[in-house]
């Protein structure tokens, strides 16, 4: 499986983030959750000229082996799993179905633009700035258990008497 660096778009005006040691399965899913805020160029022309790095390695008794895509799944799953669609569900379910045996892709040569952008996840609005998503079933939680007012608290008086 390769690896990258690459900018990730996260709107239309052109606020990017580096990223670096990228899988392509991680491309596809940062493409399926980024896309529909920056219109479908969440890596614009720049990935065209993509400079792979190397291999997902993972150590193993101090010695290097090809990172699974089981091992991959659990690791975008852990960086990502937080990310839910239209309906509350975890994206990453609906990409790859099958936890025990994934086919995710090796190559960025793989990947179909064409395809993952006409995958039909509708992600839900995220609120960057508390983290957390902006689904009905999220706001309605949130109003549940919104802080209530709390009454002012009376100032303590000092007498000159002591």
């Amino acid at each position: 499986m390769e690896i990258a660096n690459c900018r990730v778009r996260l709107s239309k005006v052109g606020s990017d983030t580096p990223l670096s040691n990228v899988t392509p399965a991680e491309v596809m899913l940062l493409h399926i959750l980024h896309s529909s805020s920056n219109g479908g160029l969440t890596f614009g022309e720049e990935f065209e000229k993509i400079t792979v790095m190397g291999k997902a390695l993972v150590e193993v008794n101090e010695k290097l082996r090809d990172r699974t895509d089981a091992e991959e799944l659990r690791r975008l799953t852990a960086k990502y799993g937080s990310a839910r669609d239209q309906k509350n569900n975890p994206i990453i379910n609906s990409i790859w179905p099958d936890k025990f045996n994934p086919k995710l892709p090796q190559t960025f040569k793989e990947l179909n633009w064409t395809e993952i952008g006409g995958a039909g996840i509708e992600t839900a609005a995220m609120n960057y700035a508390t983290g957390s998503l902006a689904t009905p079933n999220v706001a309605a939680h949130a109003a549940v258990h919104a802080a209530k007012p709390v009454a002012p608290v009376a100032k303590p008086t000092v007498s000159d008497e002591d």
